[in-house]
């Protein structure tokens, strides 16, 4: 073979070598590639809503405190009550007889002077005073104080034994919203699992992050077997009670109540607190009466009957009553100092409770704040995506989204940790209603320093021709907008940008169709022209429908204002007909100038009023306008101001602030969403300056 032959054989391996590691290493980039493609849906699609705690009703931890656990405890006040019975029917009265053989006839009763063979007599006896009567309500009384005490430490003892059965009904029941939460992060797991280990396999991503994976999928699939196993062994049959992640509520100790039913049960125990003598005197004489029938058998043919009464009684000497009373109250106050302990003891583990209690509220909300934290930075991640940003971080996404789900799986270990809490206070004070050991309260009740505002945005169609829907949403959203009142019209040429922009705010707040069209106030049938506004935008559904007519903008304002006005409450009540069939929220926007008539007539018509407080800003002009209305319609109030009345974001807010403390108003409106982001712009602008 010739040296050139060789040479080419040579080229030909070697050229072929690096097309099959070029198409190996572009097979390779496909894959990771894919890879990252299908991660980023996975994220994408990724939609966990975290638990919002909003439920407030009692009804669920009412039922836990009612259940009792099967079977029943020795009651010694049972036994107790039986013998004051016994003692109560014993009036000391008995029927009482004598029958008397004379063995030696000859000789005479030396009583009756009578020599007899036989007598008997019959009789009846009335014991009054030792060991009679009266003695037996002394001891009446004296059982009546041992039944109190022994029914109390007996209740005590019951409510403990049912405690038991709530506790493990409770532990139940929190398992399965655990079990649910660990089913959601299992199926989010699995559905990354297939594609990191395929980019693990690929060299495309370390090894630490399969091994991270598999150890949050360990994890969940333990405490899975945890959660069911001790379900399946409590073996709880009666599973009624409606508890699930959506009907969470929150709750809080009403200490007040508390300690007032505490010392209320106490002082009612101790109300005799000053011991009472039960014997007096006249018990240690021992008095009879009695009634008899005699009957004598004479010697002979004779015999002599006859009835006789008489008194007995005898006196001790020396009288020890005193000395009786002394030894039943060392006995008392024996029995109730032991009482007051364990009054005393059971104060001290209400309060140990309810501390523990504290620190588990305390831990919630530090668990809660921190959710929110997490939930800020998934939100930076999904904005990337919605945006198309090529810096998007999917598994740290996903990550986040677990973690998420890890925050409320604590959130709800932690709440079953303070109805265990709540349910022991409760075991401790029998026969006690659950409504007064606790109360409801939300997330927002957890701290002062929580801005508890709700806050409300104008957007007009001018904003869409500026802005992507996108950008719009995740400003509205990052700014709190709770509602977000949207113009709309009939031909609308931005409805697509408008839907778009909606169906991302409806996600995190309310969405209002503004109609701002004043000549609908001379329109004859306005629910026609709303009916064909909505249809438009189907099908995205409003909460409510928002009006921003204004008839003081008319030229013949100044002349025909009642008519006017008369116009307008007109199409406002035809309006709120429509919105009441259907369903709807019904909202409107007008000045402060219109007058308490025509104000406490719409306050009684409309779900909520924007008072649009443009240009006169001033404090006490808008303190004294509003507080009008705020008696009766504080809940209907809300505040618009528009930007161009404030030098900065700054100045804005202290507004808001200001008014909210001096008229009790919590929701504010924001005029409008395009001049709110301009207004942000300049402030950015002006920091970045040098």
């Amino acid at each position: 073979m010739s040296i050139e032959l060789k040479k080419m054989k040579f080229y030909l391996l070697g050229t072929f070598m690096v097309l099959v590691s070029a198409l190996s290493k572009a097979q390779s980039d496909t894959a990771f590639f894919q890879g990252v493609k299908d991660l980023q849906e996975i994220f994408a699609k990724a939609n966990y809503q975290p638990i919002q705690f909003n439920d407030t009703s009692l009804q669920i931890i009412k039922e836990i405190s009612i259940r009792k656990r099967a079977g029943h405890s020795i009651d010694r006040s049972a036994y107790l009550e039986k013998q004051k019975e016994l003692i109560e029917r014993d009036y000391g009265v008995a029927i009482t007889g004598n029958y008397l053989e004379n063995i030696n006839p000859t000789i005479g009763d030396l009583e009756d002077n009578l020599t007899y063979s036989r007598k008997f007599g019959a009789g009846v006896e009335w014991n009054i005073l030792d060991d009679g009567y009266l003695e037996n309500r002394v001891q009446s009384r004296i059982l009546e104080d041992k039944i109190i005490r022994t029914q109390m430490m007996h209740d005590a003892s019951t409510e403990s034994n049912h405690f038991l059965e709530r506790f493990d009904y409770t532990i139940y029941l929190f398992n399965k919203v655990k079990i649910e939460l660990l089913y959601q992060r299992k199926e989010q797991l699995l559905r990354q699992y297939e594609v990191v280990s395929d980019l693990v396999l690929l060299k495309k991503l370390t090894k630490e992050e399969l091994i991270n994976l598999d150890s949050r999928l360990t994890e969940v699939e333990s405490l899975i077997k945890v959660y069911k196993s001790y379900n399946d062994y409590l073996g709880v049959m009666d599973d009624s009670t409606n508890f699930n992640v959506q009907s969470l509520p929150l709750i809080d100790l009403d200490y007040e109540k508390i300690f007032t039913m505490l010392n209320m049960q106490t002082d009612s125990l101790l109300s005799a607190d000053v011991y009472k003598d039960y014997y007096s005197w006249y018990h240690e004489i021992n008095l009879s009466t009695y009634v008899r029938y005699n009957y004598y058998d004479l010697i002979g043919n004779g015999y002599r009957n006859f009835f006789s009464a008489g008194l007995n009684f005898s006196i001790p000497i020396p009288f020890n009553y005193k000395l009786q009373n002394e030894i039943e109250a060392e006995k008392w106050k024996y029995e109730n100092e032991k009482i007051v302990d364990s009054r005393i003891n059971l104060h001290e583990d209400v309060l140990n409770t309810g501390y523990e209690f504290r620190y588990k509220l305390k831990q919630f909300i530090g668990f809660y704040q921190k959710r929110k934290l997490f939930m800020e930075r998934l939100r930076v991640e999904k904005v990337k995506v919605r945006l198309g940003d090529n810096n998007v971080d999917p598994l740290g996404g996903l990550d986040l989204y677990d973690d998420l789900l890890q925050i409320d799986i604590e959130l709800v270990d932690l709440l079953q940790n303070m109805y265990l809490k709540a349910l022991k206070i409760h075991s401790k004070i029998p026969h006690s209603d659950m409504r007064n050991i606790v109360k409801t309260q939300t997330t927002e009740d957890m701290s002062e320093y929580l801005d508890k505002k709700e806050r409300s945005v104008y957007v007009w169609s001018k904003t869409f021709e500026d802005y992507s829907p996108v950008f719009l949403a995740e400003y509205a959203i990052y700014n709190e907008f709770k509602n977000t009142v949207v113009a709309v019209h009939e031909s609308d040429s931005l409805v697509k940008k408008k839907t778009d922009f909606m169906n991302y705010a409806a996600e995190n707040g309310k969405v209002y169709f503004m109609i701002g069209d004043n000549q609908m106030l001379f329109d004859q049938t306005p629910e026609v022209t709303i009916s064909k506004i909505i249809k438009q935008y189907a099908p995205f559904r409003p909460t409510g429908i928002h009006l921003d007519v204004e008839p003081h903008t008319f030229e013949e304002w100044a002349s025909e204002k009642q008519r006017l006005i008369n116009q307008y409450l007109k199409l406002v009540g035809k309006v709120s007909t429509y919105c009441k069939s259907n369903d709807y929220k019904l909202t409107i926007s007008i000045p402060l100038h219109y007058g308490p008539e025509v104000i406490d007539n719409l306050l009684g018509t409309v779900d909520e009023i924007y008072f649009m407080c443009y240009e006169n800003v001033k404090t006490d002009y808008l303190v004294n306008k509003l507080t009008t209305y705020t008696d009766d319609g504080l809940d209907k109030i809300v505040v618009a101001l528009r930007t161009e009345d404030f030098a900065s974001r700054v100045e804005l807010e202290d507004k808001i602030t200001e008014i909210e403390k001096l008229t009790g108003i919590k929701k504010f409106a924001y005029h409008d969403l395009r001049r709110m982001i301009s207004f942000d712009r300049k402030s950015v602008e002006h920091n970045e300056k040098p």
